[in-house]
């Protein structure tokens, strides 16, 4: 049965029309026949697991992991809801997005270094997920701000700042009372797919053959939930639970020509022209080697944040 959502939900099955296995298994290894030429059952275990960034990512791992829960073990499955990006606007302005206007109090101080305004870069709405996270929620809403575009590596307590806003608040920032941002951040808004993760299920994945099959368990993803893959090790302490995370975004890597974010079928010529900042873009948002962001949350509520790259 569908859920209902504040936020836009991912139509799987449109993407699963868009990008027919036939196409995913061509892709990947050429020298398949194609389906109408081969009489024999399509081989799943050509595909190889990814970092979620597009609908053909996820569709691929989907199909993987529902074939293989109907006869294999992939032991306890982990609630988790994971979002692609559109290019639209949210419909609302406290739902999960990228870059653009933060959701908070227009009284609120904007928080800076030495009199440098930090940079907006993301913000996790929680509605749609309170039933598979930790209780002890500070708010609705969890904003992220940069001091500079190179603070992620800093790994210093303050390089990087959060905050926590209310879905309604009595009067909303506005675009105008924005500061510039000291580096480019794509404006892209989430839309939720919620799935599961499988900690003890990449065995089955490797047995099977998948390359990269520890993509197949656990999902590289930017996500809302207790479970994710962890690049180089799990940063949670005793008593921490993970929150949530926020991926990189590199599409001219991690994507399939087509549909690099919901509503673009193409990026631009030119969407890769060099900028001031290193891996940040209209269409990029690079942390290292496609890195990724974990953000932990302790039994009293307060909220920790790690990283990782390859």
């Amino acid at each position: 049965m569908k859920r209902t959502t504040v936020h836009p939900q991912v139509d799987l099955d449109h993407w699963a029309k868009m990008f027919p296995v036939e196409s995913l298994l061509k892709s990947r290894a050429p020298q398949l026949p194609d389906s109408k030429e081969s009489d024999g059952p399509l081989d799943l275990s050509k595909l190889n697991g990814n970092i979620i960034t597009s609908p053909a990512h996820l569709w691929q791992v989907e199909l993987v992991r529902k074939y293989y829960e109907k006869s294999k073990d992939l032991g306890p499955a982990v609630p988790v809801d994971i979002f692609l990006w559109s290019i639209a606007p949210p419909a609302k302005p406290y739902l999960t997005k990228l870059g653009g206007t933060p959701h908070r109090e227009s009284s609120k101080p904007w928080p800076t270094d030495q009199g440098k305004p930090h940079t907006f870069v993301a913000q996790f709405c929680f509605a749609d997920s309170r039933d598979i996270i930790s209780r002890k929620l500070p708010g609705d809403i969890m904003l992220i701000f940069f001091k500079e575009a190179d603070s992620l590596y800093e790994m210093e307590p303050d390089s990087i700042h959060i905050e926590w806003s209310s879905i309604e608040l009595a009067s909303p920032l506005t675009a105008e009372q924005c500061p510039a941002p000291s580096f480019t951040v794509p404006q892209l808004s989430g839309h939720i797919y919620r799935t599961y993760e499988y900690p003890e299920g990449d065995e089955v994945f490797e047995q099977e053959g998948h390359n990269e099959f520890w993509h197949f368990a656990t999902t590289q993803s930017t996500k809302i939930g207790r479970e994710t893959f962890f690049i180089q090790s799990d940063p949670r302490d005793p008593g921490n639970e993970l929150l949530c995370a926020l991926n990189s975004l590199h599409p001219d890597v991690y994507t399939r020509g087509k549909w690099p974010f919901i509503g673009l079928e193409d990026l631009p010529d030119d969407w890769n022209k060099p900028e001031e900042h290193y891996g940040w873009g209209k269409y990029q948002m690079m942390f290292a080697d496609v890195g990724c962001m974990y953000f932990m949350i302790d039994k009293k509520g307060n909220i920790t944040w790690d990283w990782d790259s390859y």
